[in-house]
């Protein structure tokens, strides 16, 4: 691990990358434009993948003491991107083609295989006006939010605090807090419920139950 090697080929750029911040040798900063703004929090380690502001008036913003693997991309002016604290990601891709917000919460899990954008990254028009009928729209993620391998979040989606979205699942609309969402699209399994980083053991009915399906 060494610190950040940063390319800046832009003018007017702000980079605020703590001291403590950890890089593995593949990981890459690129910023073009102007106007950008990189905030990296103590403690965060870039392990495998990108970051990269490409556009003008951007900002990437990371917090304390997270684990980054994976593409974190501003690639259209105006767009924006926050990971709040103790956030990690083993594998995300999270862009924005287009002008908006993508919001990550505190304590948030992100497995392999997942990608966010706030755009379809291409116009679908009518026909008869040729006006477009697809704009882009923010992603909004709560505190302590486990996506596990595969999800899609895609534009408008918001997800509430304490929730788990399960292996390949697509969110395209709301989910509340402390629920359990599956299946593509995304619906609410089972509600009232939260999650650990632990695996801990499991309690007698559980195992009960188990051993009655078995």
């Amino acid at each position: 691990m060494s610190g950040p090697n940063i390319t800046d080929s832009g003018l007017n750029n702000q980079v605020d990358i703590d001291a403590s911040v950890k890089r593995a040798d593949g990981f890459q900063i690129h910023i073009k434009g102007r106007d950008n703004h990189l905030v990296i929090g103590a403690h965060t380690v870039l392990g495998n993948g990108m970051i990269e502001l490409r556009n003008n008036a951007c900002s990437i913003t990371v917090g304390e003491n997270c684990l980054i693997n994976g593409s974190i991309r501003c690639r259209a002016g105006q767009s924006h991107i926050r990971i709040g604290c103790n956030t990690t990601m083993m594998m995300a891709h999270i862009s924005l083609h287009e002008a908006g917000h993508i919001t990550l919460g505190d304590d948030c899990m992100l497995s392999g295989d997942i990608t966010m954008d706030v755009s379809d990254m291409h116009s679908i028009l009518d026909v008869e006006t040729g006006r477009r009928l697809n704009p882009p729209r923010d992603i909004l993620i709560g505190d302590h939010v486990w996506l596990a391998h595969g999800v899609r979040v895609m534009k408008g989606a918001q997800i509430g605090q304490d929730s788990i979205i399960g292996s390949r699942a697509m969110v395209c609309g709301a989910i509340p807090a402390n629920s359990l969402a599956v299946g593509t699209p995304a619906r609410v399994m089972r509600s009232g419920v939260t999650w650990d980083r632990r695996r801990l053991p499991l309690s007698p009915e559980t195992e009960g139950a188990a051993a009655e399906r078995e």
